[in-house]
């Protein structure tokens, strides 16, 4: 007992040292100035030193830029600072900042490989609750760049107290192996995914545990539930940052009592880079469906919309689109306005104070101004729902499908931390043209249409079979009617109220 105690006391003593250190640094980062110069590079694009060979972190040891419990300290300090000097919003979304530092400190000391370090420093940033505020592994932000993604191609949700398949990439492992829309996930490897475990997380709350989950708490009861849900299988089967792919065995039910289905696959890296699709349906809707939001293939989309003038009306498939650049979100709202509008505002960091900028958009050359509705789901974010509001609020686009991210906040470096890593930090704010907040807060459907199980399994797409309904019957009315310049046209139509 003695020597324990003993021990203990020599721990203490040396944790007292340690912390002394932070003391002396966070002394010298204050005389270098509040907006002491830190090196960055672009959030976005080819980045020198990171590339598709760029190494993954150590698992079992720590490397030279995090060797001791003083240099961990120091790139905690500095991500800390970033967040600090850098984010738009000065109250830090309410959040004591200094005692998340504090919080944090005994976890960096101790970490025992790069890998766990940088788990800490992930956990230390969720505690904003800011959808893009992110500490980025030298490989994530390489895999990011390139729109790259270690996956097996499968999108899950929550229905009905069951994990469903809900999409699955064309080109991908799920769906060379024959996984099918409407699957019931029963387990992934040992971890079981009942009706047991998803009901036990129905009001399982967003912490800072979450480093892989950032869409927001919805309005409607029963998305936030299922949204609780799907953050509890997503903490089931986080591993560590960086870790290599393995294999992962699927036990999957496709109908009530049948036997279950044992799949195994194994995650590869799915490059997605910008696309677009566009047809015309057979009654004569045009569909405009975006992965992503970029300048890369501006041409392309022009290209689109121009080759679906002639329709009655237009569905924006903006599902599984998780934002991208914020100049094209401008470009596209451009193609759809008839006068110059202002469509949010921009709020920005003036040291202790946060200052505004008002957006105005003027319209392009030959717009197409029938009706629109907006398709979006939890996955839709940051230019995804700035397209879908401005639409709303300007041109009493429907929206339909599901509640999107509430992730509408924008970054513009990319600051660089030891070992080549980085920090992502909010720089940029907004609110709507109407006064609404936008991060944080997931824009509702104006027409709720979320999947259902026997849609899934029958191939049925129903947020567009809603949607092309409403545009049809908006479509027949006087365009009066029809080009609105407000939110108040969604309500107007008896549709729009389900």
């Amino acid at each position: 007992m003695r020597h324990d105690c003993l021990r203990c006391v020599k721990a203490r003593g040396r944790l007292e040292r340690v912390i002394g250190v932070l003391s002396f640094i966070v002394a010298l980062t204050a005389t270098a100035g509040a907006h002491a110069s830190m090196p960055a590079r672009p959030a976005g694009g080819p980045a020198a030193g990171l590339s598709e060979f760029t190494a993954r972190l150590l698992q079992d040891g720590l490397s030279e830029d995090f060797a001791t419990p003083e240099l961990r300290l120091e790139v905690q300090q500095r991500a800390w600072q970033i967040v600090a000097e850098r984010h738009y919003d000065p109250t830090f979304n309410g959040v004591d900042w200094q005692a998340v530092r504090e919080k944090y400190r005994l976890p960096v000391i101790t970490a025992k490989s790069d890998a766990e370090m940088y788990l800490v420093l992930k956990a230390m940033v969720r505690e904003l609750k800011d959808s893009h505020t992110r500490v980025m592994t030298p490989r994530e932000s390489a895999d990011q760049r390139r729109f790259a993604t270690l996956a097996s191609g499968i999108a899950l949700s929550v229905i009905d107290d069951q994990l469903l398949v809900v999409d699955i990439d064309s080109d991908s492992p799920a769906a060379r192996a024959g996984v099918r829309k409407g699957d019931v996930v029963l387990a992934i490897d040992d971890r079981r995914f009942d009706a047991a475990f998803l009901r036990a997380a129905r009001d399982l709350p967003l912490g800072a545990a979450d480093v892989t989950s950032s869409e927001a708490q919805p309005a409607r009861d029963d998305e936030a539930i299922r949204y609780a849900q799907l953050r509890a299988v997503r903490r089931a089967l986080q591993r560590m940052p960086d870790a290599l792919p393995r294999s992962q065995r699927l036990t999957l039910q496709r109908a009530a009592g049948a036997e279950p289905v044992a799949i195994t696959l194994m995650p590869e890296a799915l490059v997605r880079p910008p696309s677009v699709s566009a047809h015309v349906s057979d009654a004569g809707i045009a569909v405009l469906k975006l992965n992503r939001f970029s300048v890369r293939n501006r041409v392309e989309v022009e290209a689109a919309l121009r080759s679906v003038a002639d329709a009655r009306a237009l569905v924006l498939d903006l599902r599984g689109n998780g934002g991208g650049d914020y100049s094209q979100f401008i470009w596209l709202v451009r193609q759809f306005i008839s006068e110059p509008r202002m469509v949010l505002t921009q709020l920005f960091r003036r040291g202790a104070e946060q200052s505004a900028r008002e957006l105005r958009i003027t319209p392009a050359d030959a717009p197409f101004l029938k009706p629109i509705a907006v398709l979006t789901d939890r996955r839709s974010g940051s230019a995804s729902e700035l397209t879908a509001t401005a639409l709303l609020e300007q041109r009493g686009a429907l929206i339909v499908g599901e509640s999107t991210c509430g992730c509408v906040v924008a970054v513009r470096s990319e600051y660089i931390l030891p070992g080549a890593g980085g920090v992502r930090v909010s720089e940029t704010g907004f609110r709507s043209a109407q006064g609404r907040r936008m991060e944080g807060e997931p824009l509702a459907p104006t027409i709720y249409a979320p999947p259902t199980l026997a849609d899934l399994r029958a191939g049925r797409d129903r947020a567009f079979e809603v949607a092309e309904k409403a545009l049809l019957e908006l479509s027949v009315m006087p365009a009066k009617a029809v080009i609105h310049s407000d939110s108040q046209a969604a309500a107007e139509f008896p549709l729009a109220r389900e």
